[in-house]
């Protein structure tokens, strides 16, 4: 299957048997984390992608998930850049099946930051430009927005964790999709196995170190409804994140 524009790249994934769950879902970090390499290999190709001093951290990520695929179904992530803004760039994802069928979709906002100063890097440079002469404004299928994350405190802790090994990323920071597994393993195990997460939207404020132990406070909102805070040692929210299910047909 081809991409609709050459600014749209396409990648072709299989749900192995050692990416699904209990029930034969993939989980949604790994689906998230295929729609992330789509966009850095789509940023390599183009030449604005990342380097050995310049990185792209997330800022913002809102995903909808319409059917999550299952065990040995053939799926397409697509994905392409739309907008380049205040030092900001948003990245649309698309996952759709071998008819073409919608899967979930995903907008996540970026900074390029120079990884030795850990500051946010000009992209009116040769990166800017390179990505500039990617972007595709218009793709009918994106997310238009991030929408804004419910601001109801969270006050209560649910759970603390010290990041362990498979936390830790190139960076020596939290990774960011980590804290979705965390968040999900605090769930319990039959409401994950009769629910599908069907909205994940998280905001990014400062990065985890690797040696502090950060709290994680969840609240449900409604029914199906939760929200979720990260906050480091010295009270700091890292981020902060909503999250939709619905449960499963029988």
């Amino acid at each position: 299957m081809k991409s609709r524009s050459p600014k749209i790249d396409r990648f072709s994934f299989l749900a192995e048997s050692f990416l699904v769950d209990k029930i034969g879902r993939v989980r949604p970090s790994t689906l998230v984390n295929n729609m992330l390499i789509c966009g850095n290999r789509h940023a390599e190709a183009r030449g604005f992608g990342a380097t050995e001093s310049l990185g792209w951290v997330i800022a913002r990520i809102a995903l909808h998930i319409d059917k999550i695929p299952v065990m040995r179904e053939r799926f397409y992530i697509e994905t392409w850049v739309r907008s380049l803004y205040h030092g900001f760039t948003d990245r649309c994802v698309r996952v759709v099946d071998e008819n073409g069928g919608h899967i979930a979709s995903m907008l996540a906002t970026f900074a390029l930051m120079d990884l030795k100063t850990r500051s946010s890097v000009d992209l009116n440079g040769d990166i800017g430009m390179r990505l500039v002469e990617s972007i595709l404004p218009d793709e009918p299928f994106a997310i238009k927005r991030v929408p804004s994350i419910n601001r109801t405190p969270v006050d209560e802790i649910s759970f603390r964790r010290r990041p362990q090994y498979s936390d830790i990323d190139i960076n020596g920071h939290m990774n960011s999709i980590r804290e979705l597994d965390h968040i999900l393993d605090a769930m319990p195990l039959d409401y994950m196995y009769t629910h599908n997460l069907t909205d994940f939207v998280v905001a990014y404020m400062h990065e985890g170190e690797a040696c502090e132990e950060l709290s994680y406070g969840i609240k449900e909102l409604a029914e199906d409804h939760f929200i979720a805070q990260v906050t480091k040692e010295n009270g700091v929210a890292s981020s902060r994140c909503e999250l939709k299910f619905l449960p499963i047909k029988k």
